[in-house]
């Protein structure tokens, strides 16, 4: 008996609970109107402006109490709404603006009427602007004119969105107009913006982090998260971080994590990055019109060899520069290079190059130009296509003339900044360190593989090679 009575005083709270009150501003049918998320309002730079299709005017008037204004209601929380809303669509808009107020014209499926305020649930959205106006086209209803002012030199992201229906309990209704459905979006692209790459780093070292700075004609309204996904394409490497410098929206600091040993190639691109129905596309970045291509290149190392070929020591070296991938250029003594031509063959197979180192290894300083032009030129030509435009002097001795007379030939004379002067054989830990400690990104080491005894060379150059194979340098001939 106790538990009945129980049963049916929980029955009677609830239906209390349930029950809608009535009182000012709510009609006596028991629905309560949600507040009007349908007015026109200006929050952040966003617009609304929602219309109404006129066949389903007087159907919804009749359900809602006359004394309560119109302009502050929505759907009726209570009744399932309306079905089958009017598609619309975007017919004409132009693709960029100046700064100054435009027009665009909405079509839809359905005749559309009413005031700039009505109470039916589909909003025209303007982001980065601001809509002036809003006016039948034809006396059917079908077209609209909407005029927009963009907020300043921005894009203007302008969009249709279906709200829900208002169905259940008050609560859902809430959440329902909370929610919409994007039916119809073009961005209309502000002014152009051109960007060009500043503070470009010349090279990148070890696999760490390369920044550089990409700077706009004027600022860009654009979120970091954007350009990162939308605006870069990497290759032999992967961005890692877009940042403002000092806040500001038309300075860029980008930075990149390289992969070893490997020229870092970047496209900038916006528009290349953008594609139909991608949510990125709707953003200010759309103004940049120019597209950028460039390489950072790896750390660069030249190797060099003096002397040779010669049979014991050149094979060797040869054979240390494999196990390190590292290319490099031979000078060559031409006399040398006609009694082992397996080397030579050997020299060119492997990606090394040739280049000149006179005939006999003499001394250029106070010879003779016809002197000069013999001993160079008979090595050039035994060299044949695998010389290379480039000359080293013998014990770098050189006049006033050696440089003009070298030019004259077709060739550059090639010295070098990384000297370990390992002729005099200071032991191949010596050669090794002042190799290492000399090393920077272009230089051009100059080592020798003939003669004289070479042994220390051929050990120093791999304790130096396997030392500074952390800093993932790329070794190439100096001479092409």
């Amino acid at each position: 008996m106790l538990s009945a009575a129980v049963t049916l005083l929980g029955v009677w709270l609830l239906t209390i609970w349930w029950t809608p009150v009535a009182g000012p501003g709510f009609p006596e049918t028991g629905r309560v109107p949600a507040a009007n998320s349908l007015a026109a309002v200006d929050v952040d730079a966003r617009t609304e402006v929602p219309v109404r299709p006129a066949s389903r005017a007087s159907s919804q008037s009749s359900a809602v109490d006359p004394a309560v204004n119109r302009a502050s209601l929505a759907l009726p929380t209570s009744s399932p709404g309306p079905r089958g809303a009017p598609a619309a669509e975007i017919v004409s808009s132009p693709d960029r603006h100046d700064g100054g107020a435009f027009e665009v014209t909405i079509r839809f499926a359905d005749p559309v009427a009413g005031t700039p305020l009505p109470d039916w649930p589909h909003s025209l959205h303007v982001e980065a602007g601001e809509i002036r106006s809003l006016s039948p086209l034809d006396p059917s209803g079908f077209e609209w004119s909407a005029s927009i002012t963009p907020q300043g030199r921005r894009s203007v992201n302008l969009s249709i969105a279906r709200r829900g229906s208002c169905e259940g309990f008050p609560s859902s209704c809430l959440a329902a107009q909370l929610l919409s459905e994007r039916e119809a979006g073009v961005v209309i692209a502000g002014p152009p913006v051109r960007a060009r790459v500043v503070e470009l780093p010349t090279h990148h070292l070890a696999q760490q982090p390369v920044e550089f700075l990409l700077e706009l004609d004027e600022p860009v309204w654009a979120s970091l998260r954007e350009i990162r996904d939308r605006a870069f394409r990497v290759a032999n490497g992967r961005l890692i971080g877009v940042n403002r410098v000092d806040g500001r929206h038309d300075l860029w600091r980008v930075t990149l994590k390289p992969d070893p040993g490997a020229d870092v190639r970047v496209v900038f691109s916006p528009q290349a990055g953008c594609h139909a129905g991608f949510l990125g596309c709707k953003g200010d970045l759309n103004r940049i019109v120019n597209e950028l291509e460039f390489s950072i290149p790896a750390a660069r190392l030249y190797l060099t060899f003096d002397d040779g070929p010669h049979p014991r020591y050149t094979p060797q070296i040869l054979d240390v520069l494999a196990r390190y991938q590292a290319r490099a250029t031979f000078f060559v003594v031409g006399s040398s290079a006609l009694a082992y031509p397996e080397l030579i063959d050997r020299i060119v197979r492997e990606g090394h190059t040739l280049a000149n180192h006179t005939w006999d290894h003499e001394s250029l300083d106070g010879i003779s130009e016809q002197h000069f032009n013999e001993t160079i030129r008979r090595t050039q030509e035994l060299l044949g296509e695998h010389a290379t435009a480039c000359m080293r002097p013998p014990y770098w001795a050189m006049d006033e003339h050696t440089e003009s007379r070298a030019a004259k030939l077709g060739l550059r004379i090639v010295l070098g900044e990384i000297r370990p002067r390992d002729w005099t054989q200071p032991g191949a830990l010596e050669i090794a360190n002042r190799l290492v400690a000399s090393a920077r990104p272009g230089r051009i080491a100059v080592l020798h593989d003939g003669g004289g005894d070479r042994d220390q060379t051929v050990e120093g150059l791999e304790l130096a090679l396997a030392y500074l194979e952390q800093s993932h340098y790329v070794y190439e001939p100096v001479c092409q």
